[in-house]
């Protein structure tokens, strides 16, 4: 396609133009995040009141309001770490919701009015591919007012994903920088012994999903001896390639997008995304498919792994503040749990280290007291950690306590008996 049927270039003068006050504007992220684009709109030098809806992936992208406006609101449902300091000076507006609340709250109430995107090149037909990044939905695209893209080559083109035709988009600007690259840090041996419990109790045949992190990398590298697994998650990554290369992973099992591999995002390096391109399985969805709960219970066999911060002896998890400050969003995990807990033959797990600041502190603790409750006791089903496996479902108050002082550090479970002795007390 020439560049003569491209959309208008987004320049400075339509910035100031289309970015006036009051205005809610979505910004795609993870390997979707235009910066391109943004880089533009930095460039006009706005004081407009704004509202950002931010749409980063945590660990891989984040935005700064201030280069949108001087008069930016970031609206997130992930607090992540760069964003305390915007939150301190009044910048940052955080929503606590579920994946698919806020997602649904995006489609329905806050009227978008533009949307910044990174796209794929064109097609032969007149159609750019969202790529890597589709868990924005159409109905939203569909009600902006303005869709700006960035149009990248590095954007692979996928065939079974989000498109949208260059005839919607209002502005856009052409990159050819390399896509944001995702990475996490080398497993510990706590993570791979962690991960090989987790495999014991994933079953030839399962649909998994899993969380973002160093341990979900585990988890699927521990999965090669078994056979015919799907995936429905709604973060992708690559550790998933060598399984769908030697064929463990081949959705074959699956009662619902048989033989796909069902994402919202996919992460990972450069080769990854080639890879992605060219794998005929891979179906990008929105979240309001990725995390329906309708959706996620009709799936069979459906294992929702995550991971987790801290959990009491009630079984309530936070997933979201340390010593109460707020590290991170709930994200999709009540989702999934929920998901599964409902899916026929389904489990949910929940993975933590035993112990944090180099086995100083228990994470496993009486009751929670400065953080909030992400996950209620009677959602929690099995915890797992490098000491072993703890299943609560069907379990009374006293022996879930139990249950979880068994897989607790050995230093932490003394203590932790008697402090639950004082619980029980009390009650």
């Amino acid at each position: 396609m020439t560049t003569q049927q491209f959309p208008a270039t987004l320049t400075v003068e339509r910035v100031q133009e289309h970015f006036v006050d009051g205005l809610n504007v979505f910004v795609s992220g993870g390997a979707g995040q235009p910066d391109a684009l943004i880089n533009v709109i930095e460039q006009a030098a706005l004081t407009s009141r704004l509202r950002i809806i931010d749409d980063s992936l945590p660990t891989m992208t984040q935005l700064n309001p201030n280069q949108f406006s001087s008069g930016a609101l970031l609206n997130t449902g992930f607090f992540v770490g760069g964003y305390r300091d915007y939150y301190a000076q009044g910048k940052v507006e955080f929503v606590p919701a579920f994946h698919s609340a806020r997602f649904r709250a995006i489609d329905e109430e806050y009227d978008i009015n533009i949307a910044l995107l990174k796209l794929s090149e064109p097609d032969a037909r007149g159609y750019c591919s969202a790529g890597l990044h589709a868990d924005y939905s159409q109905i939203m695209l569909g009600n902006a007012d303005l869709i700006i893209a960035e149009i990248n080559p590095s954007m692979p083109y996928i065939e079974d994903g989000l498109k949208i035709p260059v005839a919607n988009i209002a502005y856009c600007v052409t990159s050819d920088a390399p896509l944001i690259e995702y990475s996490v840090a080398p497993a510990s041996q706590t993570d791979i012994t962690i991960a090989s419990f987790i495999s014991d109790l994933v079953e030839d045949g399962d649909c998994l999903q899993l969380g973002i992190g160093t341990l979900p990398v585990s988890i699927l590298e521990s999965l090669s001896n078994k056979k015919d697994l799907g995936i429905h998650t709604g973060l992708l990554t690559e550790a998933v390639m060598p399984l769908v290369e030697a064929g463990v992973v081949n959705g074959s099992k699956k009662n619902i997008d048989t033989g796909k591999i069902v994402t919202g995002i996919a992460a990972g390096t450069t080769e990854f995304y080639r890879w992605c391109a060219t794998c005929p399985d891979i179906r990008l969805k929105p979240v309001n498919y990725t995390h329906n709960g309708g959706v996620l219970a009709s799936i069979d066999r459906l294992v929702g792994i995550n991971t987790t911060l801290e959990i009491d002896l009630f079984g309530q998890i936070n997933s979201e503040t340390i010593k109460g400050k707020q590290i991170g969003g709930v994200g999709g995990l009540v989702d999934f749990l929920r998901g599964a807990r409902t899916s026929k033959g389904g489990r949910s797990i929940i993975a933590l280290h035993s112990t944090a600041r180099k086995g100083s502190i228990s994470k496993i603790v009486p009751l929670l007291r400065d953080g909030p409750v992400t996950v209620m006791r009677d959602d929690t089903d099995y915890v797992v950690t490098e000491f072993g496996v703890a299943r609560l479902s069907n379990l009374s108050l006293e022996k879930r306590a139990e249950a979880l002082i068994g897989i607790a550090h050995p230093d932490f479970q003394a203590s932790l008996t008697s402090e639950w002795q004082v619980l029980l007390s009390k009650s």
